[in-house]
């Protein structure tokens, strides 16, 4: 009779309370219904094992014999192992030995933290299931099992700007003197974003608000190993401090994984395995299996799909901290940084020749390279490659790049120094900063007649065209492109052969001509198959025709430019832009009035300003026509829209803007189910993924219902459900 209750189980109580993980509760009941043996991986501190004890305390009835917990984080031989089960199963256990015990149980046994034991508890894991037909087996670990009939749930961190802000703000409320208010929000959301979610990091933070602001906090934060050592006494010594936490996991590997987990610590935008090959310098075949080894062990992740034709892996911050760290203690720090180096100056090398049918995989391989390319840049050494790269800095950030030339410049003479300054002239001119860009050609101008080489003419060429444009002088900007787009063509540089003649289409647009170039443009690109620069072409044959008077053909051309779905943000906006004029011309004000909207939220995003002029008289003739509110509604609604939204006001996949103010009443049946999703803290690829849809249809749809709803936020979207607004309003 003594032994009746412990057959229930033992299970520890919560001693705080469970934040989110709605979506991955419910997989691991279905998991743990369909399968006998359930991993739950993931970094270390990232609430696995929370997670398994919320599963097991909600699925305790179905297991009359129990639900038992046993926590293996001090077990080290795998000898061990069983004695340890035994000890929490009770003597009965003891006497009959494990698999007997278990042979007859309806039972679940919840294995946690079983990582520095893995082949061991695999093992186990088999001969227990093969024993017991109703066994069923949770397990929590920084490695997978790799057990047959082993089902896995890779648990993530918690949502940066959703569940992450619930749980601080939850465990602030309860240090004494703490006390949030509505001007340390945006604090407590960069405290989330900088320690990447993760559960164990945040609880650590909290726990510094006993004598820290949350802005004082995040400040400290670039030293987050030194600043978090605040755990509870009564947790196990590797969840007490956040390096703990972290060295544990780095402790688990063997060296070689060690050495790719530091020298893939230097690309912070994530990579792929040709530049993991390129930083370890290893044999190709080695640091494939080594990468596997760390996705096996949760230390780098595989982000879903693929980009381009190669997957993606991931390190969280805190882990690439660490791996920094490591990084410079292993005398290995500047051999490694050099390869990076020399793999990313080769990228640029290939970039520039890359005009033609991949073309646009090099577009999309750069974007996901941005913040590699920051961080190279970063290197005094990597001015040519940021000057080899102008063409995509002015389409993703030229803003950015005019940042890193300039950290740069001060270090650089001679040719190098000249390429740089037209390259940072480009980027200034592109974004209307044409002041800034004088002193660069002036200095440019003056290094010509010792280090101008024909490419650097060209180039001159090129931006004081450009600069003439924005000054107005049409005639001496037509000159000017003119000498660039024949050096252009004597150097065969068929890339700027197309840019220079879309610059001498806008010229012609200005002046009221309705030139060929833009036609030429067009024809280089089909004929090379040049998807990008294609993209421009049809912009500029489209504004041509606008300007022509052919409304229709110009929107035609138009749609057909943003219907490539390019990456490019910046040739959105010019092509949303046209799109506007061409409805104000077809007498569609409210549209005209939408697309401007769209077109203005991208270039506050881009900083391209080519044309905007047009647009500002475009909008002045809508208000006077439709009145300043009414144009101002629409504009406004499609200005707070996202690129999905504007591709799909552009291409006409919804006719007309939302109206500004909440419209709870819109939400279709589709839509009230993806704000659920939303709600419960998965992302965009996550919600595709689950609903068997496109990436982009899932960010079109949540751009919807912000939309819709008035809201700026994702979060808006969780509180609003959670007030119970959501069942209120019916589907129209």
């Amino acid at each position: 009779m003594a032994e009746a209750p412990r057959t229930r189980g033992n299970l520890p109580a919560e001693l705080t309370s469970f934040v989110g993980r709605r979506e991955e509760l419910a997989a691991t009941r279905r998991l743990l219904s369909a399968a006998r043996l359930v991993t739950l991986t993931g970094a270390g501190g990232v609430g696995k094992t929370r997670l398994a004890l919320r599963a097991a305390t909600v699925l305790r009835r179905a297991f009359p014999d129990g639900v038992w917990f046993v926590r293996l984080a001090d077990v080290t031989e795998p000898s061990l192992l069983p004695v340890a089960i035994t000890a929490e199963l009770g003597p009965a256990a003891r006497e009959a030995g494990l698999s007997e015990h278990l042979r007859d149980k309806r039972l679940l046994l919840v294995l946690d933290n079983c990582e520095q034991v893995v082949h061991a508890c695999a093992v186990l894991a088999a001969k227990l299931l093969s024993a017991a037909p109703e066994l069923r087996i949770l397990v929590t670990s920084r490695q997978i099992l790799r057990a047959d009939g082993e089902q896995v749930l890779v648990v993530p961190p918690l949502p940066p700007d959703g569940d992450a802000v619930a749980l601080f703000t939850e465990r602030a409320a309860a240090v004494p003197g703490c006390r949030l208010g509505d001007g340390d929000r945006e604090a407590v959301r960069r405290i989330c974003r900088r320690l990447d979610g993760i559960p164990l990091a945040l609880e650590l933070a909290a726990a510094r608000l006993r004598v820290l602001s949350p802005e004082q906090l995040l400040h400290r934060l670039d030293d987050r190993f030194r600043l978090l050592t605040t755990g509870k006494r009564t947790d196990p010594p590797r969840t007490q401090t956040l390096e703990a936490a972290v060295a544990w996991s780095f402790e688990l590997c063997t060296p070689r994984e060690q050495e790719v987990w530091a020298a893939t610590s230097v690309l912070p935008g994530g990579f792929d395995l040709e530049a993991a090959e390129a930083v370890c310098a290893f044999d190709a075949g080695e640091v494939l299996d080594l990468v596997a080894a760390l996705v096996d062990k949760s230390v780098l992740s595989r982000r879903t799909g693929t980009y381009g034709r190669s997957a993606w892996y991931e390190m969280l911050g805190t882990f690439r901290e660490y791996g920094r760290i490591r990084l410079a203690g292993s005398g290995q720090e500047d051999a490694v940084l050099d390869r990076r180096l020399a793999h990313y100056a080769g990228l640029a090398r290939e970039f520039g020749q890359s005009f033609g049918p991949a073309q646009r995989d090099w577009l999309e391989r750069l974007c996901r390279e941005q913040q590699n390319l920051s961080a190279v840049a970063a290197d005094v050494r990597a001015l040519p490659i940021v000057t080899a790269l102008r063409d995509f800095w002015a389409v993703a950030a030229p803003g950015e790049g005019r940042r890193l030339l300039a950290a740069s410049l001060d270090h650089a003479s001679g040719p190098l120094r000249a390429r740089a300054l037209e390259a940072a002239a480009f980027l200034a001119l592109w974004e209307g900063a044409a002041e800034a860009a004088r002193p660069l050609l002036g200095e440019l101008r003056a290094l010509l007649a010792e280090h101008g080489d024909r490419r650097l003419h060209a180039g001159y060429a090129q931006c004081s065209g450009l600069a003439r444009l924005w000054s107005g002088d049409l005639a001496s900007a037509r000159a000017r492109l003119g000498r660039a787009l024949a050096a252009y063509r004597g150097l065969g540089d068929e890339a700027q052969v197309c840019t220079t003649l879309v610059l001498l289409a806008v010229v012609d647009l200005l002046d009221g001509r309705s030139g060929t170039t833009a036609d030429h443009a067009f024809a280089l690109c089909e004929a090379r198959q040049a998807d990008w620069s294609r993209g421009y072409a049809l912009w500029a044959v489209a504004i041509t025709e606008w300007r022509r008077g052919g409304d229709r053909r110009a929107e035609t051309l138009l749609r057909q430019a943003i219907s490539l779905r390019l990456p490019d943000r910046a040739l959105l906006a010019l092509a949303v832009s046209a799109l506007a004029w061409c409805a104000e011309a077809d007498n569609l004000p409210e549209r005209a009035a939408g697309l401007l909207g769209a077109a203005h939220a991208l270039r506050r995003e881009t900083g391209e300003r080519l044309l905007a002029e047009l647009d500002e008289r475009c909008a002045e003739r809508l208000r006077r026509s439709l009145g300043a509110k009414a144009f101002t509604s629409a504009f406004d609604a499609a200005a707070r829209a996202g690129t999905g939204e504007a591709i799909a006001l552009a291409l006409r996949e919804r006719k007309e803007p939302v109206p500004a103010g909440p419209r709870p009443g819109g939400l279709t049946r589709r839509e009230r189910e993806i704000a659920g999703l939303v709600a419960d803290g998965l992302s965009n690829r996550d919600i595709a993924a689950r609903l068997v849809i496109a990436q982009r249809t899932a960010e079109t749809h949540v751009e919807h219902i912000l939309a819709k709803l008035g809201f700026s936020s994702r979060a808006q979207i969780a509180a609003w459900l959670a007030a119970g607004d959501g069942s209120t309003y019916p589907a129209p």
